[in-house]
């Protein structure tokens, strides 16, 4: 349902989740920087402001496209050399715990990926680049409502972390929104960094502050962990699909897995104009492409990305032969663009809510629970090991076509990612939807990690007449529009014409700034 138009620019935009890290994205445009500029800074702030969601402790994916050239980041963390099947067996668990040091055996890559970004990509200095973020932590900001239901939804996982409760809670309770949050030790943390350098974080006097931490709660991170890590650049894969060249993180991100499926429903056609047949398409194809996306990513050093998982043959034989026989975790995504054609598609997080809960003595930071991703099945392909990339649900998408339309859409949404990605892009490429149009539309997601089959269809009210118990062999469930269960997307368009427009997510606090 069409809500409201999309903001038009005439020189840049930045939509994120958050008005603050929007703001300052665009007032580093307006001072001059560029747009990988504007990305550190808009990053940074999203890790102050909506550290709830991602943050220092976190990872990161993107695109960011310079001119005709695109470079793909990959600041996602290894788990450490003390990461083992027989320690978690050894304490008796069949699984990793979601929560606590236990979950905390990634290195965060999100600080290491500014660092490449600021090397090769940025015109500003870094000090100036994480003022705002310094600022915002330091002298605090008002939280929003949808923060505040964060905050509130974590007690009871959380509630009893000494460092969480200290930091988010007001007399073991969650703050009303407008509370002013300080975070005067997440100040610090940014302060070193901005003065030392990234380099502070794995090999430095924060590190050392970090590592100190962890040791104390029972984690298992060490100092060779954070030293030997490296965010690195990869090139995106990219299919072309009706005119555009549309490209996504490659693995260990679960990008692929949004080709795929627009390489298969391209291959079947145009898509059904009606509601009901669109969505049965769209749950029918999603079943083989998940079927894939469960077998093939993973580490990309151990298990790289083939010809075959872009294969549709089985898919496409299996269909002929019917006819013959008779017929949701937390995340934040943001995009930068200007009139250029510079783009910046970015994606943040620290796997569900406040991540691990883990916050070491002095640092302000929230560790990432990412490696809970993995599995203690030692026969699978995601099974935990020592210096392994995980399974990445985080991905972020650019397409550009013929005629120099491009478009970059994210959203956060964990294994819902993908299909939130195919959403957006057939309402943007197919339908002729705009940007803000095709966010605003109801959505629908089937909610499964790599380790299951999928049970359920969450729809927003909009698209429940079209959906009934048993579509695709699937329970449906309804839930209010707007809702935060199916993704919080962000998305600019820049026209052939070069009229920039940008969308914002309802479903969160969702804001463009630019000019």
């Amino acid at each position: 349902m069409h809500r409201r138009g999309p903001v038009m620019g005439k020189r840049w935009l930045v939509a994120s989740a958050h008005p603050l890290a929007s703001y300052y994205g665009s007032l580093t445009l307006l001072n001059g920087g560029n747009v990988a500029d504007a990305a550190l800074v808009t990053s940074a702030v999203l890790s102050v402001v909506r550290n709830d969601q991602n943050g220092l402790g976190g990872d990161l994916f993107g695109l960011i496209k310079i001119g005709d050239k695109i470079y793909g980041i990959n600041g996602s963390g290894r788990s450490g050399e003390l990461a083992t099947l027989e320690l978690y067996k050894s304490k008796g668990l069949s699984k990793i715990p979601e929560r606590g040091p236990l979950s905390a055996i990634t290195v965060p890559g999100i600080v290491d990926a500014w660092r490449i970004i600021h090397k090769d990509l940025a015109s500003m200095e870094l000090k100036d680049l994480l003022l705002p973020a310094i600022d915002l932590a330091e002298n605090g900001f008002p939280l929003t409502h949808s923060y505040v239901d964060s905050i509130r939804s974590s007690i009871s996982a959380l509630g009893n972390y000494r460092n969480w409760g200290k930091t988010f809670l007001v007399n073991g309770q969650a703050p009303m929104p407008g509370f002013m949050l300080k975070q005067r030790d997440l100040g610090n943390s940014l302060k070193a960094i901005a003065e030392e350098g990234p380099e502070t974080f794995y090999r430095g006097a924060l590190a050392d502050k970090i590592i100190k931490g962890i040791e104390k709660e029972g984690g298992i991170l060490t100092h060779e962990d954070f030293k030997s890590h490296q965010s690195f650049y990869q090139d995106p894969l990219y299919i072309n699909y009706r005119g555009f060249k549309v490209y996504e993180t490659a693995p260990n991100s679960q990008g692929a897995a949004a080709l795929l499926w627009l390489k298969l429903i391209q291959e079947l056609g145009s898509l059904p104009v009606d509601a009901g047949s669109l969505l049965r398409e769209f749950c029918e194809t999603y079943a083989y492409v998940d079927q894939k996306r469960s077998r093939y990513i993973g580490d990309p050093d151990l298990m790289p990305i083939t010809d075959k998982f872009f294969s549709t043959d089985e898919y496409m034989a299996e269909k002929r032969g019917r006819a013959a026989g008779n017929k949701n975790g937390d995340t934040t995504y943001f995009v930068v663009a200007d009139s250029e054609g510079n783009f910046a598609s970015i994606i943040q997080s620290n796997y569900m809510g406040f991540g691990s809960g883990l916050m070491p003595d002095g640092t302000g930071i929230v560790l990432n629970n990412r490696g809970s991703y993995f599995t203690l099945d030692e026969s699978h392909h995601n099974s935990l090991a020592p210096r392994k990339r995980t399974f990445h649900t985080l991905s972020a998408a650019l397409g550009i076509s013929e005629d120099g339309t491009t478009f970059a859409i994210g959203s956060m949404g964990a294994d819902l990612q993908p299909q939130i990605h195919v959403q957006l892009i057939t309402d943007i490429v197919d339908l002729g939807m705009n940007v803000q149009e095709a966010i605003d539309m109801p959505r629908w997601g089937i909610p499964n990690t790599i380790y299951e089959s999928p049970s359920t269809m969450i729809v927003e009210e909009g698209l429940a007449p079209y959906a009934t118990d048993g579509l695709c062999g699937l329970k449906v469930s309804v839930v209010p529009e707007l809702s935060s269960a199916l993704g919080h997307a962000q998305g600019i368009i820049l026209s052939a014409e070069g009229v920039i427009s940008a969308g914002a997510d309802l479903r969160t606090d969702g804001s463009v700034a630019g000019l």
